[in-house]
Parts: structure tokens; C-alpha cells; sequence
């Protein structure tokens, strides 16, 4: 899912996290869980997956849009 995926790298930004203890704070944290629309028994992207995706975006040169359109996004809300 894109969606849960971008959630994935702003959780990432905002706790400086790497992917390693990306998944690992998702798959131990509930709040995390819950951020991301994830139920207990869902899969958790590993590591590989979420630098996958930002590896094809950042070759698409597409993070800084997409941070800048979120940023966009919270401060008109």
C-alpha cells in the first residue's frame, strides 16, 4: 500500500529512525500499528521493502515533492 508506505518513511523522519528499527518499533509498538491502518495480525513491511521504496523514489526524485506536498497539506489543515 503507498499510502501506509509513505506513513512508513514520515515516522521514519519524525523519530530518525532506519529502516531496521523501522520495522522493528512498527512491529512493537501498537501506536505505530495504528498510525500505519496495520491490525495485529497484519504483515509489517520488512527493511528491504521500505528502502526499496524510498531507494525508487529517490531516483524518481520524488521524496522532496511528496515531503513538500504533506508539508503543504498540514499547515493549510
Amino acid at each position: 500500500d503507498p499510502v501506509m508506505m509513505f506513513r512508513i518513511m514520515v515516522l521514519q523522519a519524525l523519530y530518525s529512525m532506519s529502516d531496521d528499527q523501522a520495522e522493528f518499533q512498527i512491529q512493537d509498538r501498537l501506536s505505530f500499528m495504528r498510525s500505519l491502518a496495520l491490525g495485529l495480525g497484519d504483515r509489517v513491511p520488512d527493511a528491504k521493502t521500505i528502502w526499496l521504496l524510498r531507494e525508487h523514489l529517490t531516483q524518481a526524485r520524488a521524496v522532496e515533492n511528496l515531503f513538500a506536498r504533506f508539508d503543504k497539506h498540514l499547515t493549510k489543515a
